[in-house]
């Protein structure tokens, strides 16, 4: 039996809390039951001091999720670092996993404390998001998205922006130290290629969680109901520019209704100021009782909304894959979604989703209306996304795919 340790940011559960990385948990639970994998996960969480909570079959450590705030060239307080190669030593892996270029994970193999075959996993490019990271907005736009919360943390737009510009070097460190990673889109392969021409490169998809498998396809919807979700409140992820589409199609469809998931209202002072603008400019343009803020949603009830609406919208500044489409591809619902990053990989445009210029309102507008006044054409881009998803996200053939890339690795660091 295989044994593989993964260094994710992820804690496994076994519950669907619906949060960003449910990759995750569908390519855990795919390993586990094959019975060929003794999977261990190292993962950042809220804990003071590094604690082994083991999920189901999975051995699992925690380690403080604020050692985020105390890196020092990249990597934590050595006293967390020795604790992360200690548990690495005892475990005793055939290969090392690791996911995301976003922490430092990769930078303990790129400098060699692991030394364990090893295989880096693309998710988020920071180095490419810190060109978006603003969403488009003027200076006066992201001024006005400072607040008290903004100000004490140190965490305005403009700030973001320069840490995530800042992590680059991490980042081209941890891509140009592997000599194999796994890439899920061409966009991601392009940026790997341009750090590291000589790595290996593999290529696999994310499983889905089992309700969009299990889901019934969607069906024409005349109502005019938009579903949009954004994994966290930044302005990169555009939900600005879904509640300015709004604006544009209600003086077509006065009753329409735009339904938002994700974890991004907060009360009080705990509110982002960039959410609490959004809330504003919703109120200035006339739609805030247009708009329902769903907050998290588990899988189930993500189904359950695509299922009810009329188009799905994804406004987003930049993908390394976008799960979302993915998702609402394998239920086949219309979407309309930015052309961009790995996004554009995963569907062809008029035939399985309606693209857009990225933060171009008025056409966002304008594919959600023909989507809206077009019954057939909604169901023709939804039963041809469908088909397209089922047979590229299935998860046997991910699953299967995943073990050849474990074998590939444990090979070629043999030869």
């Amino acid at each position: 039996m295989m044994k593989v340790l993964w260094l994710s940011n992820k804690v496994q559960s076994g519950q669907d809390l619906g949060k960003t990385g449910t990759w995750l948990d569908s390519m855990a639970q795919g390993l586990v039951q094959s019975g060929q994998v003794q999977l261990a996960n190292i993962a950042m969480g809220p804990v003071h001091q590094i604690a082994q909570q083991d999920a189901g079959n999975i051995t699992q450590w925690v380690i403080p999720a604020g050692v985020m705030l105390h890196l020092r060239n990249g990597l934590p307080p050595m006293t967390i670092v020795d604790d992360i190669c200690r548990v690495v030593k005892e475990f005793a892996p055939d290969i090392v996993h690791v996911w995301g270029t976003e922490t430092f994970w990769g930078l303990l193999s790129a400098r060699r404390l692991i030394q364990h075959p090893t295989l880096l996993e693309m998710q988020g490019v920071k180095s490419a998001i810190a060109r978006v990271y603003h969403g488009d907005l003027t200076w006066g736009e992201q001024i006005a998205c400072i607040g008290i919360k903004e100000i004490v943390r140190g965490n305005t737009i403009p700030q973001g922006r320069s840490r995530f510009s800042t992590w680059a070097c991490f980042e081209h460190e941890i891509v140009a130290g592997q000599p194999f990673i796994t890439a899920q889109s061409p966009w991601l392969e392009a940026q790997i290629r341009v750090i590291n021409s000589q790595c290996h490169i593999f290529h696999n998809d994310f499983a889905l969680r089992q309700p969009f498998y299990l889901a019934a396809p969607w069906q024409p919807n005349e109502q005019a109901v938009i579903f949009c979700s954004a994994s966290y409140p930044s302005p990169f992820k555009g939900i600005h520019i879904a509640v300015r589409a709004l604006a544009l199609l209600k003086r077509r469809f006065p009753a329409i209704q735009l339904r938002i998931a994700g974890a991004l209202q907060r009360p009080g002072l705990r509110q982002e100021g960039y959410m609490a603008w959004v809330n504003r400019e919703a109120r200035r343009l006339g739609v805030e009782q247009n708009i329902q803020w769903l907050g998290a949603l588990s899988a189930d009830q993500i189904v359950a909304e695509i299922q009810q609406c009329a188009v799905v919208f994804l406004p987003t500044f930049i993908e390394g894959y976008s799960l979302a489409l993915a998702e609402a591809m394998a239920i086949g619902a219309p979407t309309v979604v930015s052309y961009v990053g790995g996004a554009t990989h995963l569907a062809r445009d008029e035939d399985s989703a309606l693209y857009f210029s990225p933060g171009d309102v008025k056409m966002a507008a304008y594919q959600i209306g023909r989507l809206l006044t077009d019954l057939r054409l909604a169901a023709r881009l939804g039963m041809h996304a469908r088909t397209v998803a089922l047979e590229r996200n299935d998860p046997e053939r991910i699953i299967r795919r995943q073990f050849e890339i474990y074998h590939s690795v444990l090979r070629l660091t043999a030869e």
